[in-house]
């Protein structure tokens, strides 16, 4: 059939018509399918036709499905999917988990699903985001052990699922191989000659696209699919016969194959093998020539070509799971392996290739089998090193090493591409991962071919990136090459070479290590020889690398360790030896040479070096190899060589001469000093470290762990990261949470400086007691303070403990030695050189006659030495032959000095003269007229160790006996026992002071020399040193006997004391002393006689000192107490003035008593202490935000939770939604001006203001601001706004914005006048009023035009409105009201349109009603009702400066919210100013109640910084209160005036309801708002009594509608009994009780519809009983007034200042509340028994005060209730039944687990955009997941998290990131990162989820977010602010 009959029959037709022939029986139907199906794919898949035509595509899918749709196809194959291994591919940024406890490979790792269907608990596993992508391995055994895998993956899984039958996949193994063709014929038409090669690999694989796609759909099909494309793509036939099949009859399409074979072989020569060594020529992968037999090689060929692209990767991985494939695939990988150094070296994207490369190889090579069989039979390693060694010779130099025209030897560049961007990490991490198995590293070290191959790829390395010292000018360019080279050392070089000593640790391992070594000193010589190496290398050239060298010290190590080589069978050869150590002493050369700024001019980059050359990344790889190496050396060489050899190449052998020319000198004091202590340290580091000398692994990385805590305190992490990595694999550190144990205490994260810390370690007591190596840390420390930090550490450790011995800073502890393995033993020789002893002679002896002393740490370095020297491992007393040595011997010729090479010997030898050469134009006649110097003034200097001047070693002249030495300074000194003259000394005095004095000195010379007397011994000195640092008040003792001296010196020893220089040098005698019988015996001469005179004078002297000391310290007293005086006369004076000066200072007697009762406030900015006037106003620093807080309490008693599951949702029903859908409800049905007097807002986005306490003048405040603007304080606000007046405290540095005026103090006489002048003025229009009206016209233009939109509604609005004001206008006659014929009292009369059982139910009340409301009462209503009517506003005194300032803060506090907060439409500028005056009242006095616990009890009243008075002030002052009267009236049903109520009782009571039925009922009115209104309201200063009477009356109503919100929750039957207790309660009782009051409530009520049908969810019953008793009733009113108590008390606490009764018990807290506002009466003396009236139970009516009689009162209130329910009833009862007992604030609680959140929020989708987000992020306010940073939920250039935080947070915004773990907070511009509340079991932070550890939630952190984001600091507690820019 034609192709065109098969399309036109349709995609599905055609498919089941293909299938049912291809899956045929018959032979003829088979072939006949065949050819219809090649007939329609010629068509389909013509390479005319574009390859990504999607109409083609679609064909193919529906052909392999063989007529069912392509997703039903996909679910039959995998049904018979019998893969035992996951194989799931994933790409860069993948979640993915890697379990080491259940890993074999280091490199493996389980997707997600798998992990979590496997069993991991307690294992080691971390969870990780892959950078390059990866593979699962579940079900793999050869990478994971078998207890790891899921249950889905594993041997024997899927035994038991059915083969796939034939005629599934008929179709697709018919189609498949053309598909392949058709790819393969895609990508050689893209290779045409003459085209831009690198455009066309990308359009080639862009084009390619869909068809890789499709192929990806097929292997996801499960294993029968890939078996099929398995047999297809290793299949040589399948790919000859479509490749290089029949030649087509078509002549157009002989051509294409002709072009496109042309095209394929021009491709393959663009990637040439690279030329192999000569005896690598028959390995078939390094031929040039590259033969493809199936498809799969030429897709691997195609990949390569390409650079390894995604899509064509991801499609070669996700075959692996097959057996065969991967053998197939391994093999093709190899046989190309060669060439891909060649794509790398010209990659244009070097660093993505790279990563695709290890993507693939690392699923091959850690397969040990396949890798063992790779080796043997396809040679990999002989590829891959070939491929290394190529890639190194193309960028291969001439090295400069020596000298540069002598040196053939070759280097790499290291400024070359391939070094900088690391090209070769891929073949290098192959390399690595092949060697990890231990039988190919086997193969590897028994190869010398690969050895030597593998050792000159090393030493192209050795001796790269060389430095030269500038000398004159100073580097112009400085290079970045060194990054390069220590990365390449590191990676290529060091890699490798710990990989392969892993595997020599086993046994049977020696002659892999002696191959190694052979190796490499065969290498080394052919090195040496190759740069013509001279004895010494030049001193201004420096390298750091010398791999080779480290790679044969590395072995040695290793082979001594195993016991398995004699070394000088290996390094025998002196001259051998000297060569090898050259290098690496030139390293340590140059480290001190860089410390001491003498490479200042080569610029930071050489200082880079040295501070990487001992990094913890690099140190046991370089500098621990390189002083092994030196070790190794000095060992086998001559010792008296070895130390000559470090003192000349540290350049300081000039520096100990006894006499130096400063010409002759090549450096400065303070450099020469520097190199001094750098020689010794390095000679102390040489005796003192065993890091190869015999540590085991465990010692070692407790010695690594302990240097590191010792420098500072450590997170898990950080001391993992810090650990040297000396090995690979996954045992490295097996041993480091024992150790960590063992040497560190954990310290648990906590709260220092008001910042969060992580979980630390900290080193235990006896780490710094037993443990402390203060040279190791040397050695460690990248920065020189990092020692002197340790030190510091150790210091204040041992001085806590009481461990301290001295007065001045102890010496480091130095450790004593420790044994070595036996074949290193020959380096304690180097303790007992001659040479060395000279060295110490020498600065022992400068120290003591310079005129300044050497620095501490080259005398402590030099005593440290002379102990190690003198330790029983080095000496035994009497084994040394003594030699004779002349009395007179050279200058520096150390070895001419001493009789022995045993330091105890030489210890007691003095010397008597030196001889100094003398330049030949140097003579004694020049340094005759030198000047002497004063004994005492050399003896009475005190030097500074920490200075560098001093003066150096002398000439010698000759003064009378006197011997004085001239300094290179021009300062004379003398020799260290030189005296005044023979005559003035003691005969018998000892040796100490005065050895040389006793007869001249001997001036016999030649011309060219001179002889100067010394006449010391090394003991000598040390005595004298130790009482010159001991400053002669301890003198050292000698032990009486050679035992004595023993045990006084191991009982110190065991001490471990921290011992300042005088005790270590003493402790030092005491261990000589007990070396032998002769030093003690030395040391007794030496001591033996009493102290000379000079002591005493020294005591003396001493004496006088603290005489003198006494008297200055009188005269400093008697100074200060008379400049106190003087200060104190002046202010006198000033102050006197000023008085005298100031108008009406008449010394008036009332004015000074005002004058002390003024309130002072001291200004931070110009420090003075004045009141606050309005002139002058002082003002409080204080800082204005929104808040919505307050809106985010629920009522629900457990705190809300973070949703992890689909099933869990949130309530979003809170304290703000609810009073917004109440304020909304009002406005519905009541006037505007009512409900804004009747509500408060700023639930959400009201205005808190918070002080830090500090006060500012006004005008000080605007200098402030105006130089906050300057240029010079651009960097001190660049986080802070100047513009809109935000501001640091100068003193407290705290974010404020604005300044609240303190009230100035008032005279009597002033307030009346103020208070004439308040009441006969009018308010002038203010900036905030002003703001407010331009934001209410805004609304009211878009308001207009939503009705415009709506003219029916605004019609029928309008008609409603004039019925109204008709009926109104139709009534104007009024009854009046009847007078009480009793009580004198007008009532107003009922008319008769009012039922009759209304009327009776009154007339009982009032005759029940026998206790009237106390007159007094009544009088303070009056009298409060007349105050209210006078009251308008507050004001202050026109045009003052203090009034500028409060109506410039009710400026900020008005913009410190968002408009929507503080607009209300249909309302005037007074009415929305008002309530939103009154509403930041309450906000601030809401928010102290919640910081404070939402309770009294226990609150503290101490703190004053907030200042609410102040800000109550302010807000008087724009509080409009003009109709408070009225309201008043109302509330309390009396009028202040006849004129009052002779206007209202001309109105029919029914026509009272007419004209208020739009006023909002009392009875739904806000209590507390209604509080603050009349507080506002009242003239200053507010009388306690207005106060206790507002409050009183407000408690009634409180009370009233406790009472309604009871009788609705009431069941019907509760109703009627409780309204006739309530009734015949009433009649028995002589006042209203709660039950009478209660019934006479409810009969009002009961005949309104509000108890009809009452819905069950409005019926909220909090309290657990199935009937209401009086005392649940009691406890229901209880809950629900106290609340409103709370706020009443805290204004009175800031009205009156008084403190907040103290109340511990909860239960009282109501009772205790009353008590303080006064609401509980006083009960009347009775004549009954008192104990039975105390025992009376506490009722809250008893706190009741009625205006009028409770009946009258209830009902009033109820009157205008009842006909607002009769006309609304659902309305009536939603507004009533209100909540009134809210919770605390607070944050949504995370799960314990993170990764609950982690798992369950990455993948959910955002609501706005239906997508999911890049950066996921959740509100932990109201729990909702944002887009953070994303574009797509972006609204007029604002980001979703910024939107979302003004919304939920009025600016405020808490935003936990879910794929990092971090908090990020957002206050209006600016954001932090705040920090985790996540931490893992060692207590640390893991941001961005780097580490994957488990994370668990903290329970400290997230309370102190809380508590944050509650007390509104984050402004102050978050340091790191940055503007967002709306883009969050």
């Amino acid at each position: 059939m034609a192709a065109a009959q098969l399309i036109s029959r349709g995609k599905r037709r055609t498919a089941a018509y293909l299938k049912a022939f291809l899956s045929s029986d018959s032979e003829t139907s088979r072939l006949q399918g065949h050819q219809d199906l090649h007939n329609l794919l010629e068509h389909i898949l013509s390479p005319e036709r574009a390859v990504d035509d999607p109409e083609n595509l679609e064909w193919l899918q529906w052909l392999v499905a063989g007529g069912d749709t392509p997703e039903d196809f996909a679910k039959i194959v995998r049904r018979h999917d019998n893969a035992t291994t996951c194989g799931l591919v994933w790409t860069a940024n993948f979640v993915a988990y890697r379990c080491r406890t259940c890993g074999i490979s280091p490199c493996m790792s389980l997707c997600a699903d798998c992990f979590q269907a496997g069993n991991h608990t307690g294992h080691d596993f971390n969870m990780f985001r892959s950078q390059a992508g990866g593979a699962c391995d579940c079900g793999d055994t050869s990478v994971m052990k078998t207890s790891g895998f899921c249950h889905r993956h594993g041997p024997g899984r899927n035994m038991n699922v059915p083969p796939c039958p034939h005629d599934v996949l008929a179709v697709a193994e018919a189609i498949i191989p053309r598909i392949l063709l058709r790819v393969v014929q895609h990508f050689r038409d893209h290779c045409r000659p003459g085209i831009d090669a690198y455009e066309a690999d990308m359009d080639a694989v862009h084009d390619a696209d869909s068809v890789l796609s499709y192929l990806h759909d097929l292997t996801r099909m499960g294993a029968a699919m890939r078996k099929v494309l398995t047999h297809f793509l290793t299949n040589p036939q399948t790919y000859k016969n479509f490749t290089y099949g029949s030649t087509p009859s078509d002549h157009k399409r002989q051509q294409y194959q002709q072009k496109s074979q042309e095209n394929y072989q021009g491709a393959l020569a663009t990637i040439p093998a690279p030329p192999p060594p000569f005896s690598m020529e028959d390995i078939a992968a390094l031929k040039a020539e590259l033969v493809h037999q199936t498809f799969l090689e030429e897709l691997m060929f195609w990949t390569l070509k390409f650079e390894f692209p995604q899509k064509m990767v991801t499609l070669l991985l996700q075959m692996l799971p097959d057996n065969d494939y991967k053998d197939a695939f391994t093999r093709t990988f190899v046989q190309h392996y060669s060439r891909i150094s060649v794509v790398l070296v010209k990659a244009s994207d070097a660093d993505t290739m790279s990563n695709r490369v290890v993507h693939i190889s690392v699923q091959l090579f850690s397969n040990e089998d396949l890798t063992r069989q790779m080796v043997e039979t396809h040679q990999l390693l002989e590829i891959v090193l070939a491929a290394l060694v190529h890639m190194m010779e193309n960028i291969q130099i001439q090295s400069a090493l020596h000298d540069p025209d002598h040196n053939f030897h070759m280097v790499v560049n290291c400024s070359s591409s391939t070094l900088k961007d690391h090209r070769y990490w891929p073949l290098v991490s192959d390399l690595i991962n092949i060697l990890s198995h231990r039988s190919t590293a086997a193969m590897f070290m028994s190869n010398s071919a690969l050895l030597g191959m593998w050792a000159e790829f090393v030493s192209l390395f050795t001796g790269m990136n060389l430095n030269v010292r500038e000398l004159e000018h100073h580097v112009e360019f400085e290079p970045n090459t060194y990054y390069a080279a220590f990365s390449a050392e590191l990676e290529a070089c060091a890699s490798p070479m710990w990989t392969l000593v892993g595997h020599c640790k086993q046994k049977n391992t020696d002659h892999l290590c002696r191959a190694v070594i052979d190796s490499c000193l065969t290498t080394l010589q052919d090195w040496f020889d190759a740069i013509c190496f001279q004895e010494t290398p030049p001193p201004l050239q420096v390298s750091f690398h010398f791999p080779l060298h480290r790679h044969l010290a590395v072995f040695i190590s290793q082979a001594v360790r195993n016991g398995s080589i004699n070394i000088d069978t290996i390094l025998g050869d002196p001259d051998f030896l000297i060569k090898l150590m050259a290098h690496p002493l030139q390293i340590q050369v140059a480290l001190c040479e860089i410390h001491s700024g003498m490479w200042v001019r080569n610029g930071l980059q050489i200082k880079g070096q040295a501070m990487t050359y001992v990094q913890c990344h690099f140190c046991c790889s370089m500098i621990d190899l390189d002083l092994f190496l030196l070790q190794l050396c000095t060992s086998r060489l001559d010792p008296d060589y070895c130390v000559r050899t470090v003192l000349e190449r540290f350049s300081v052998d000039e520096f100990l001469s006894l006499a130096v020319v400063p010409a002759d000198l090549p450096m400065n004091p303070e450099q020469e000093l520097s190199m001094l202590q750098g020689a010794l340290l390095l000679l102390c580091t040489l005796q003192s470290t065993r890091t190869h000398l015999g540590l085991n692994e465990r010692d070692l990385l407790g010695q690594e762990m302990v240097s590191q805590l010792c420098m500072s305190d450590r997170t898990h992490s950080q001391l993992m990261d810090l650990m040297p990595e000396r090995t690979t694999g996954s045992n490295q550190m097996k041993d480091f949470e024992a150790t960590l144990k063992e040497v560190a205490d954990f310290k648990a994260p906590n709260f220092e400086a008001g910042g969060m810390q992580q979980g630390t370690y900290t080193p235990k007591a006896s780490v710094w007691e037993n443990e402390f190596d203060p040279i190791f840390i040397l050695v460690r420390a990248v920065h020189r303070r990092d020692f002197q930090t340790a030190m510091d550490r150790y210091t204040a450790h041992m001085k806590q403990a009481g461990l301290v011995e001295g007065s001045e800073s102890p010496w480091p502890p130095f450790r004593q030695l420790q044994k070595v393995l036996h074949t290193y033993q020959g380096i304690r020789k180097i303790l007992n050189s001659k040479t060395l002893h000279g060295l110490i002679f020498c600065i022992l002896w400068k120290s003591l006659t310079l005129s300044q002393s050497l620095p501490e740490p080259i005398i402590y370095l030099c005593i440290y030495l002379l102990d190690m020297a003198v330790d029983p491992m080095c000496n035994k007393p009497s084994s040394t032959v003594k030699e004779d040595v002349a009395t007179c011997v050279p200058d520096k010729r150390w070895q001419q000095w001493f009789p022995s090479s045993n330091i105890l010997t030489n210890l007691r030898h003095e010397i008597q003269y030196i001889t100094v050469p003398l330049k030949q134009q140097e003579s004694m006649e020049d340094l005759e007229d030198i000047p002497e110097e004063n004994e005492e003034d050399m003896d009475t200097a005190s030097p500074s160790p920490s200075r560098l001047g001093f003066s150096l070693a002398p000439t010698v002249v000759r003064g009378g006996n006197v011997v004085v030495t001239k300094s290179r300074e021009g300062q004379s000194r003398k020799s260290p026992d030189a005296s005044t003259s023979s005559e003035s000394r003691d005969p018998g005095s000892s040796s100490c002071e005065d050895t040389s004095g006793s007869e001249p000195m001997d001036t016999t010379s030649s011309s060219n020399e001179l002889k100067i007397e010394v006449k010391q011994s090394i003991l000598s000195m040390l005595v004298k040193l130790h009482d010159r640092l001991s400053k002669d008040t301890d003198r050292y003792e000698p032990p009486e006997t050679w035992e004595d001296a023993d045990l006084k010196w191991s009982r110190g020893a065991r001490k471990h004391k921290a011992r300042d220089g005088a005790h270590v040098i003493g402790s030092l005698l005491d261990r000589i002393a007990a070396t032998c019988q002769e030093n003690l015996d030395k040391l007794k001469q030496l001591c033996c006689k009493t102290a000379p005179k000079k002591f005493h004078r020294r005591s003396s002297d001493g004496g006088d000192r603290e005489e003198r000391r006494r008297k200055a310290r009188d005269k400093q007293a008697k100074l200060l107490a008379e400049f106190a005086a003087k200060q104190r006369t002046f202010l006198e004076s000033t102050s006197m003035e000023e008085d005298d000066s100031g108008e009406g200072a008449s010394a008036e007697s009332p004015e000074k008593e005002v004058a002390e009762e003024e309130e002072l406030y001291d200004c931070v900015i110009c420090g003075q202490t004045d009141p606050s006037t309005p002139d002058r106003p002082i003002g409080r620093v204080v800082l204005l935000l929104a808040s919505s807080v307050l809106g985010h309490r629920t009522s629900k008693d457990e705190p809300p939770r973070l949703p992890c599951s689909d099933g869990a949702a949130l309530d979003m029903l809170n304290c703000g939604n609810t009073y917004e859908l109440r304020q909304s409800v009002m406005q519905e049905n009541f006037q505007m001006s009512s409900c804004l007097q009747s509500v408060s807002v700023g639930w959400f986005g009201g205005v808190y203001v918070q002080s830090c306490g500090h006060f500012l003048h006004s005008d000080c405040h605007k200098s402030y601001i105006r130089s906050l603007r300057t240029p010079d304080y651009q960097h001190t606000t660049q986080n802070i706004d100047v513009d809109k007046g935000e501001f640091t405290c100068p003193l407290c540095r705290q974010l404020a914005n604005s300044v609240l005026p303190c009230q100035p103090h008032q005279h009597p006489l002033q307030k009346v006048v103020l208070e004439k002048r308040r009441y006969g003025s009018h308010k002038k229009t203010t900036p905030a009023k002003e703001q407010i009206k331009s934001e209410q016209e805004k609304a009211a233009l878009a308001q207009k035009a939503a009705e415009e939109s709506k003219p029916e509604e605004k019609q029928k609005a309008d008609q409603a409105q004039a019925s109204s004001s008709e009926e109104l206008q139709s009534q104007e006659d009024k009854p009046e009201d009847k007078k009480d014929e009793e009580t004198g009292r007008v009532s107003p009369e009922f008319p008769r349109s009012i039922p009759t059982p209304w009327r009776q139910q009154a007339h009982v009340m009032k005759e029940n009603q026998t206790l009237d409301p106390k007159p007094e009462f009544q009088r303070m209503i009056k009298d409060l009702g007349q105050v209210l009517k006078k009251a308008t506003n507050a004001d202050c005194e026109d045009d003052s400066i203090l009034r500028q300032g409060v109506e410039s803060i009710m400026e900020d506090i008005t913009k410190a919210t968002y408009p929507k907060y503080k607009v209300f439409p249909k309302s005037s500028v007074d009415e929305s100013l008002n309530v939103f005056v009154h509403s930041v009242a309450r906000t601030n006095l809401e928010l102290e109640l919640v910081q404070s616990g939402n309770t009294i009890v226990n609150h503290s009243s101490s703190s004053r910084k907030f200042g609410f008075v102040d800000l109550l002030h302010v807000l008087r002052f724009h509080f409009n209160a003009t109709g408070m009267d009225n309201l008043w009236t109302k509330l309390t049903t009396l009028y202040s005036d006849e004129e009052e109520r002779t206007c209202s009782v001309r109105l029919h009571p029914e026509l009272l309801m007419l004209v208020e039925k739009r006023e909002t009922p009392m009875v739904l009115r806000d209590a507390t708002a209604l509080l603050i209104q009349l507080t506002l309201s009242l003239p200053w200063p507010i009388s306690k009594a207005h106060f206790t009477c507002i409050v009183r009356v407000l408690f009634t109503l409180l009370y009233t509608q406790s009472l309604v919100d009871i009788s609705c929750r009431f069941s019907e039957e509760e109703r009627r009994a409780w309204r006739e207790a309530g009734t015949d309660k009433a009649a028995s009782t002589e006042c209203m009780m709660t039950e009478s009051m209660l019934g006479c409530l409810i009969s009002h009520l009961v005949h309104t519809p509000l108890y009809h049908d009452m819905d069950t969810d409005l019926q909220r019953v909090d309290i657990s009983q199935s009937v209401w008793s009086p005392h649940s009733v009691e406890h229901h009113i209880q809950k629900y007034c106290i609340h409103s108590l709370r706020i009443a008390a805290l204004l009175r606490r800031h009205l009156f200042k008084e403190d907040l009764p103290d109340c511990q018990d909860p239960e009282q807290e109501f009772q205790t509340l009353v008590k303080f506002l006064d609401l509980q009466h006083v009960p009347p003396p009775t004549r009954g028994d008192a104990s039975a009236s105390r025992e009376r139970p506490f009722t809250s009516a008893s706190c009741l005060h009625w205006a009028v009689p409770a009946t009258q009162m209830i009902s009033h209130w109820c009157q205008d209730f009842t006909s607002f329910v009769n006309r609304k009833q659902g309305p009536a009862k939603s507004l009533l039944l209100k909540n009134f007992a809210w919770r605390l604030p607070c944050l949504l609680r995370p799960p314990s687990s993170y990764d609950s959140i982690f798992q369950y929020h990455r993948q959910r989708q955002c609501t706005m955009c239906c997508s999911v987000p890049k950066e996921p992020a959740l509100c932990l306010v109201c729990g909702e997941l944002l887009c953070m940073k994303g574009g797509c939920c972006r609204q007029q250039s604002v980001m979703e998290c910024v939107q979302h935080s003004i919304s939920c947070g009025a600016g405020t915004g808490v935003f936990l990131v879910v794929n990092s773990s971090t908090i990020i907070v957002v206050r209006g511009p600016r954001a932090c990162l705040w920090g985790s509340l996540y931490l893992d079991s060692h207590g640390e932070e893991d941001r961005d989820l780097r580490r994957g550890r488990p994370l668990y939630l903290s329970e400290d952190r997230f309370r102190v977010l809380t508590q944050q984001w509650i007390s509104h600091s984050f402004d102050h507690m978050c340091k790191r602010w940055l503007w967002h820019h709306n883009r969050l």
